[in-house]
C-alpha cells in the first residue's frame, strides 16, 4: 500500500482552507461562543466572550467580538489564539473526512510506479504491429493475392508478405 502524497497534499489545502476561513473565521463571526468549545486547549481557567454592538454610520450596525482568558483574577484577551485552534480542530477534523470519503484516489495500489513485467513491445494497442492478425494463414494468404490483384499493393509487398506469412508455419 502506498500513499499518494499530491492527494493528500490537496486534500490538506481544502481542508486547511475550509477550516480556517468558513468554519473559524466565516461561522465564527456569526456563534462566537463556538470558540468556548476549543478554547480550554489554550486557556486554563475560565473562557469568556464579549460581543459588541456599535454603529459606525446612521443606519449601519456592525459587532465586534472578543474572547478572553480569565485566570486567577486576570483577564487576558485569547480571541486570536482561539479562532487559530479552532481552525486547527475543524480542519483536522475536515482532513479526516475528506481523507476516509476520498481513500481510494488516498491510497495507491502496492505495485504503483514498478515497471511492468508483462509488457510485449509487438502488441501496442492501436498500432500496426500491436493489431491481432485474424484469420488462418491460409485466409490471410487470400486476402493477400486479392490486394495484389486489385491494385492495392505492388508485387514486391505481395512477395515479402507472402514470405512472413509462410515463416509463421
Amino acid at each position: 500500500m502506498k500513499l499518494n502524497l499530491t492527494m493528500l497534499a490537496i486534500l490538506a489545502g481544502i481542508s486547511l482552507f475550509v477550516g480556517f476561513v468558513i468554519v473559524a473565521v466565516g461561522i465564527g463571526a456569526i456563534f462566537p461562543s463556538m470558540h468556548k468549545l476549543t478554547a480550554p486547549l489554550i486557556c486554563g481557567g475560565e473562557v469568556e466572550v464579549e460581543s459588541i454592538r456599535y454603529s459606525y454610520k446612521p443606519g449601519q450596525v456592525g459587532w465586534e467580538h472578543h474572547i478572553y482568558c480569565i485566570e486567577a483574577g486576570n483577564e487576558k484577551e485569547i480571541t486570536f489564539q482561539a479562532i487559530g485552534v479552532s481552525g486547527l480542530v475543524a480542519s483536522a477534523i475536515l482532513f479526516a473526512l475528506f481523507a476516509t470519503r476520498s481513500w481510494k484516489k488516498v491510497v495507491l495500489p502496492g505495485d504503483f510506479g514498478e515497471p511492468t513485467t508483462d509488457f510485449k513491445p509487438n502488441r501496442i494497442p492501436g498500432s500496426a504491429r500491436g493489431r491481432k492478425k485474424e484469420g488462418t494463414r491460409l485466409e490471410r494468404l487470400a486476402e493477400l493475392k486479392q490486394m495484389y490483384e486489385s491494385n492495392l499493393i505492388t508485387k514486391e509487398e505481395y512477395e515479402k508478405k507472402k514470405a512472413r506469412i509462410i515463416d509463421e508455419l
